[in-house]
């Protein structure tokens, strides 16, 4: 039996996370499908029609939402109020346009435990606002689109229309800067916080803090400055990995008229954040003294073209002295301190391989802080080898202790299982160090096929 054909098409499409997800819901509902990808500029659109015809179903991402829509057969009532459609089903020959954005978005909520009701504040007026706010005027929620000022005539005509199109619908549009009082939901529909401008925050701090539940459209990464400031004031956090998932699994369910486990897609969203991080995040390599670290991560970043860090090198320029002089003179907490800093300042940049030094990642908050926004890889060599590496350097101050005198295996011993448990990935170390680059540089090609339409 022939594979069933479906697609993305869009302008650009070269980073979408569709085939990914589209490869394993497929294997999860035992499909056989195959899932293409096509850059489609504006002006090609209507002339590419014919071959989108060929296919099964597609899914369009922008800048093609709203101009697909003229060229369909059909569309679904949803698509219609919306006036977007990123998901249509070929039926026989009749192309039938449908939104399942807003679906997902309420899916994602739903499979963290929150219900999508009450006072729900909207940041932002474009296409990802619009899908969520009528998702939310749907359920019943009470709907605040906050714009800055040049959008707020957009959020305005995004409220009129909720109010003609859903009965009863509560809508109203504010600044983000007049946003007060208490909010159920605060949802980022903005592009603030995605990679590579990772450093902005969708809100301001009190906006957060008056928030139940913080949901973040934006997936890229994992954990925003937005998701990372409401667990800080110990709210519920949601980030756009859920919301990514179930528009797609809502996608293949109009095709393939079926239904996905709430367990299945809470596995998948789980596998998307780390496809996400081992992508397009930094490339962290963790690992005991002399597993080399440092040699492979500058053949690494050569290999993939990317900048290279050493973090103790990193914080002995900026503290202008050497690590033993640190240890020497301010003592082990104090070096632990700026090795915080230092991954902070580096946790925050995108594009990096990094090589962190040997205590690193036994600090949690360091782990989870390099995690956000990468994956971290481990060097695992042995200790028969560490020891050969080690046998003749005398610069490291912990492998110096008086008294110690198995200092080496003592302290390996000590933290290999913490190095385990803050690694996304492993490879064994104990090769030349081309042979390891080569080794993380497999593991970061993807496992699915990416097909041109």
């Amino acid at each position: 039996m022939n594979p069933r054909s479906f697609a993305l098409i869009g302008h650009p499409v070269g980073h979408s996370m569709s085939p990914f997800l589209h490869t394993r819901l497929f294997s999860i509902s035992g499909t056989n499908a195959r899932y293409a990808m096509k850059d489609v500029p504006p002006e090609s659109l209507s002339s590419f029609l014919g071959r989108l015809r060929e296919l099964d179903g597609f899914n369009i991402t922008i800048p093609h939402k709203q101009s697909i829509i003229p060229l369909l057969d059909a569309l679904d009532p949803k698509a219609a109020e919306s006036g977007s459609v990123n998901t249509v089903k070929n039926e026989n020959g009749t192309l039938t346009g449908y939104t399942t954005d807003g679906e997902g978005f309420r899916r994602a909520l739903e499979s963290e435990g929150v219900s999508l009701c009450g006072n729900v504040a909207v940041l932002g007026a474009g296409g990802a606002a619009r899908a969520v706010a009528f998702e939310a005027a749907h359920a019943g929620a009470a709907v605040t689109i906050a714009a800055r000022e040049h959008s707020l005539a957009a959020a305005e005509r995004l409220c009129i229309d909720l109010r003609a199109a859903v009965p009863g619908a509560r809508a109203e549009s504010r600044l983000i800067s007049a946003l007060s009082g208490k909010w159920d939901i605060l949802v980022n529909a903005t592009p603030a916080g995605m990679y590579p401008h990772t450093e902005t925050c969708a809100a301001p701090e009190e906006l957060v803090e008056n928030s139940s539940c913080v949901f973040d459209a934006v997936y890229n990464p994992g954990e925003t400055r937005l998701l990372a400031l409401a667990k800080r004031f110990g709210k519920k956090a949601v980030g756009g990995a859920g919301m990514l998932v179930c528009q797609a699994a809502a996608a293949e369910e109009i095709w393939l008229d079926s239904r996905f486990a709430d367990a299945d897609l809470k596995r998948l969203s789980e596998e998307t954040s780390l496809e996400v991080r081992r992508q397009f995040g930094n490339i962290i390599l963790c690992g005991f003294m002399g597993s080399g670290k440092t040699t492979c991560g500058r053949l690494l970043a050569e290999q993939l073209g990317r900048r290279f860090v050493d973090l103790d090198e990193y914080i002995e320029q900026r503290e202008g002295m050497k690590i033993s002089a640190i240890f020497a003179q301010k003592g082990e907490q104090a070096f632990r301190r700026m090795e915080s800093e230092a991954v902070r300042q580096l946790a925050a940049e995108t594009g990096l391989v990094a090589a962190a030094g040997g205590g690193t990642l036994l600090q949690k908050e360091n782990a989870d802080a390099l995690r956000a926004n990468g994956i971290v890889v481990l060097l695992d060599a042995s200790l028969e080898t560490v020891r050969e590496r080690l046998k003749n350097d005398t610069a490291r101050p912990l492998l110096h202790r008086p008294g110690n005198r198995d200092a080496v295996g003592n302290l390996y011993r000590e933290r290999l299982a913490l190095y385990r448990e803050a690694a996304d990935f492993t490879v064994p170390a104990d090769g030349a160090p081309e042979t390891v680059a080569r080794s993380i540089e497999k593991l970061l090609a993807p496992d699915y096929r990416s097909d041109e339409l």
